[in-house]
């Protein structure tokens, strides 16, 4: 039975990674707000940002539970950084009788430092659209994040630097 996998984690804690390898070895489809984002809009959203990530996920989730219904899993890859977006999210699926599986991804600060400053090179010669994540921005982004409790995530995916 098709699932819809929700993926929590801080900024460059392996997600998207973890969401490409699922895709290789099974049939899933990758939603990502992030992707969704870059491709409506120039620029920065500034205080609409919260507004409108919040209305592309919900389209996702319409989306997600109609590729669930095809026999595909949905990995939802927004990061889901609130104790109140990730229950959101479950409480979703689960009036719909869609099965979940909450990943959580917890990678060292170093680690991510490092996968951050590999993106943002790659991203300053790439016609790639994506976020360039640099320290500022990092700082604020983390201090949005909410660790997750041990009951709102079935898996928990730990790396080091």
């Amino acid at each position: 039975m098709a699932k819809v996998y929700i993926l929590t984690g801080r900024i460059a804690s392996g997600k998207t990674t973890w969401a490409a390898t699922q895709k290789k070895q099974r049939p899933a489809i990758l939603l990502s707000c992030d992707d969704m984002l870059l491709e409506l809009f120039d620029a920065c959203l500034g205080e609409k940002h919260a507004e409108t990530e919040s209305r592309c996920l919900n389209f996702l989730f319409g989306q997600a539970a109609q590729i669930v219904e095809t026999g595909i899993d949905a990995i939802l890859d927004s990061g889901f950084w609130t104790a109140a977006s990730r229950k959101k999210a479950r409480d979703y699926f689960s009036r719909k009788g869609i099965d979940t599986v909450t990943v959580y991804f917890k990678a060292s600060v170093e680690a991510r430092l490092k996968r951050l400053e590999n993106r943002n090179r790659r991203l300053a010669d790439s016609p790639r659209r994506e976020f360039i994540i640099d320290a500022e921005l990092l700082k604020k982004l983390d201090e949005k994040f909410e660790e997750p409790s041990a009951d709102e995530y079935d898996t928990i995916i730990e790396s080091e630097a």
